[in-house]
């Protein structure tokens, strides 16, 4: 128990720095699978990103049904459902609504790797999912899943995006790059052509900064600067 926990402490951290750091607000969500099982926890939909407890956090299964916890379960979690089940090595799958990468959505701008924080997710264009409205079935999270396809991040147009990985510290640190490639990539774009990354500069750099060492920098400085807010108090 104290292991799940623990798991629990950590995804209320991961909300409350996902909502400091602008890239959830009133709604958004994080899961994480329990290791070694099909069950999941997840924050849940009626408490604000910004003071989620251990307490607060749900656990459901892959049919969507909440197996422990008060709270009603997110609204969109078919996006996490269905990409659990294609996907059996990810671990961990956050949907945001990350501002920049919305905006060139909108504008139907290809985010393609042109700085170190796109690397990660790979050459070419990140896919987009092109309905905005929200993913309330099965089927709209079976096609959340195809875009996302073998991938760590999809694109959803004029709405947010979805995020997957191997654990909490790793499916965070994504999601803080992801939004900065997007905002380095729209303001380098007002200065003219974008000049984008070889596949060899794209490999290189993301075996880099995927390594846990690096990730667990990015976790640890979002952990401190929201501490330092507040925002860490009573987990």
């Amino acid at each position: 128990m104290s292991e799940i926990n623990d798991l629990k402490k950590k995804l209320a951290m991961a909300c409350r720095m996902l909502c400091f750091r602008e890239l959830v607000d009133y709604s958004g969500h994080i899961s994480v699978r329990i290791p070694g099982t099909d069950r999941f926890l997840v924050n849940p939909h009626p408490i604000s990103r910004a003071e989620v407890k251990l307490e607060d956090i749900l656990t459901f299964d892959l049919d969507g049904n909440r197996l422990e916890g008060k709270w009603d379960l997110p609204s969109e979690l078919p996006m996490h459902t269905r990409t659990y089940r294609v996907r059996k090595e990810v671990q961990c799958v956050a949907h945001l609504h990350n501002r920049m990468v919305v905006i060139l959505s909108m504008a139907d701008r290809p985010l393609i790797p042109a700085s170190n924080t796109g690397a990660i997710f790979g050459l070419g264009a990140i896919p987009v999912y092109l309905d905005p409205a929200l993913i309330h079935t099965n089927e709209q999270g079976d096609e959340v899943a195809r875009t996302l396809g073998a991938g760590n991040a999809a694109i959803l147009r004029g709405h947010g995006s979805i995020v997957a990985g191997e654990s909490i510290e790793g499916t965070f640190a994504a999601c803080i790059d992801l939004e900065e490639s997007a905002a380095r990539f729209y303001y380098a774009s007002l200065l003219g052509p974008v000049r984008f990354y070889t596949e060899d500069e794209v490999n290189r750099v993301a075996k880099g900064r995927g390594r846990m060492p690096v990730i667990q920098k990015i976790w640890d400085h979002y952990a401190a600067k929201t501490k330092l807010a507040g925002l860490m108090a009573n987990l």
